[in-house]
């Protein structure tokens, strides 16, 4: 299974080149044959590493029932593969924590992997699966979100932003800011480094294991880390409430795990890899530990010197209260949603070229779009997905609009707007937010189309024919890096149509429970009746992902449509 296009294959030349011990150790394991010519040789050439490695092999970790000697003991006690593997772990972190990103923290990179192995290692154990394998592999499967930032350094200030996102939410930033996944930037690693025979077909598709077509070792490894990836999340990402409970059914749906084992093994993930860094001598921060987790998701009730008596009175008081405040805050996000709806354009109606829809997940929206004409006739538009949820991302998006509105009238250049707007995020935005944004101008009399994107989803260019083009995001989004270009893309609209959508449009989920993605949101609008209006397509699409008026929303849904 292959998932890299020709495109990204131009960026294999900044893979880090594979080290000539890992080179001469692995083509033994793929060769099947361990020579131990071959291998005292190798001994000879890095007695330092071999030495770090036996020390490892005769500590708790790698578990075997009797110290050893030397490494050539250990193959004959483990087997060459398991001893392979540890190899391989050592290797990949020595050569790839020699790497210095701007923005990256390679020890927190480092202490998530420990966290995806270790819960790999522990759920292996209790299904029978090779617990070294599954280590080896939880290890490994995120090197490629590493690798990531390496073939666009520039982007690098945006790390801390991926690491407090769930799994599933990264892997969609990761298309969207990198236009490609961690997996593919995985795959071009595996080839240089010769690991296909190892773990790559795991690996490589632990984000879709239902489309693996391999053995049912490779099937089970392969949900072994969709599982541990999840586990990791659980110490690291903003939403724990939804990520704890994400973990549970994840596990129950593919080991019948039942809910306390799940939290059993969450709780010992903190202990696991305390040891775990000390014996592999990957450093690591001071980490949190599993009760801290649970305090910061609300789910610690009380402290625990209070009787139960003390907590009903306190428990009464305090939903008494929380009535109050209730009753006072929706009062406030019932004026802040008519507010933010009065940023929204007004419906022009068929004969205008723009149609646009807004539907928000939560009482506020922190998506948005804007379109209003200039005084020669030419249209200014735009299309944005704020960081983030609730009142702070709702006051950036009014903050964006309002810019784009107020610069937009003495600015006709799209990719100098942008930069404006930029710099002014830059400097006042907190909490690493930032706005993802497309925008364009366009003149109705000539057809001339100017668009810029930045960090959005790529929109899609219907020809009347149902032919469609992608147009990628060629900036990162608002709000990261000040003195950032945003390149303009100028077209002729003629009788095409331009659909600018948000994330929550490609990541809601269809009637049959999948994410409607890229392509089924390609073929949504390539079977819609010619005899439709603009307003009729739209609302098409928004049925797929929202079945009924009462269908919760994973995310903001917004769309803006552009033709003749």
């Amino acid at each position: 299974m292959s998932y890299v296009n020709l495109d990204d294959r131009i960026h294999a030349s900044n893979i880090p080149a594979i080290p000539d011990i890992a080179r001469n150790f692995l083509q033994l394991y793929v060769n099947h044959t361990f020579d131990q010519a071959s291998f005292l040789k190798l001994q000879q050439l890095y007695p330092d590493f071999f030495g770090r490695l036996l020390a490892v092999i005769n500590s708790d970790h790698f578990n075997l029932t009797t110290k050893v000697d030397s490494v050539e003991e250990a193959i004959r006690l483990a087997g060459f593969e398991r001893v392979c593997q540890l190899m391989l772990c050592l290797v990949v972190h020595r050569t790839l924590s020699a790497i210095r990103i701007r923005g990256v923290d390679q020890m927190l990179f480092w202490e998530d992997s420990l966290r995806r192995a270790v819960s790999a290692r522990m759920i292996g154990e209790l299904i029978g699966l090779d617990a070294s394998l599954c280590f080896t592999a939880g290890l490994l499967q995120d090197v490629g979100f590493l690798l990531l930032f390496l073939l666009s350094p520039n982007k690098g200030m945006l790390w801390a932003e991926f690491r407090k996102r769930e799994p599933d939410a990264r892997y969609s930033m990761e298309r969207n800011i990198f236009n490609m996944n961690h997996d593919q930037a995985m795959e071009l690693f595996c080839q240089q480094w010769q690991l296909q025979e190892i773990i790559a077909r795991p690996v490589l598709a632990h984000h879709r294991c239902d489309k693996l077509e391999s053995s049912e070792l490779d099937t089970q490894l392969c949900r072994v880390l969709h599982c541990a990836d999840w586990m990791a999340a659980v110490y690291v990402a903003v939403d724990k409430n939804f990520v704890i409970n994400r973990c549970r059914q994840i596990l129950s749906e593919e080991f019948e795990m039942e809910r306390f084992r799940t939290e059993e093994l969450l709780a010992a993930i903190p202990d696991e890899i305390d040891l775990t860094s000390i014996v592999l001598g990957i450093p690591i921060k001071e980490h949190i530990k599993f009760s801290q987790v649970l305090f910061e998701a609300n789910i610690k009730l009380s402290e625990d010197n209070l009787n139960f008596q003390e907590l009903t009175l306190r428990l009464e008081q305090a939903l008494d209260e929380r009535d109050r405040l209730a009753a006072e805050l929706n009062k406030e996000l019932g004026l802040a949603r008519e507010i933010q709806r009065s940023l929204l354009p007004p419906d022009m109606g068929e004969h205008f070229p723009l149609t646009g829809i807004n539907i928000s997940a939560r009482d506020l929206s922190g998506d948005f779009y804007d379109y209003f004409t200039l005084p020669d006739g030419r249209i200014y538009f735009n299309l944005g997905d704020v960081s983030g949820k609730g009142v702070n991302a709702a006051l950036l998006m009014a903050k964006t609009s309002s810019l784009f509105r107020g610069l937009g009238k003495r600015i006709d250049h799209p990719g100098e707007l942008l930069a404006q707007i930029n710099i002014e995020l830059c400097e006042t935005s907190i909490h690493g937010m930032f706005v993802t944004l497309i925008a364009g101008i366009y003149d109705p009399k000539t057809g001339l189309l100017k668009l810029v994107n930045a960090g959005n989803p790529p929109a899609l260019l219907f020809t009347p024919q149902g032919l469609a083009r992608e147009i990628e995001a060629a900036a990162p989004p608002l709000g990261v890096i000040e003195d950032t270009v945003f390149p303009e893309i100028v077209l002729n609209l003629g009788d095409n149509s331009l659909y600018m959508f948000s994330d929550g449009v490609t990541e809601g989920y269809t009637e049959s429970g999948e994410t409607l993605g890229l392509s089924g949101l390609f073929k949504t609008i390539a079977t819609l009746p010619e005899q439709l209006t603009s307003h009729q397509r739209i609302e098409r699409i928004v049925k797929r992902i929202q079945h009924n008026a009462e269908s919760p929303l994973r995310d903001d849904v917004t769309i803006l449509l552009l033709e003749k």
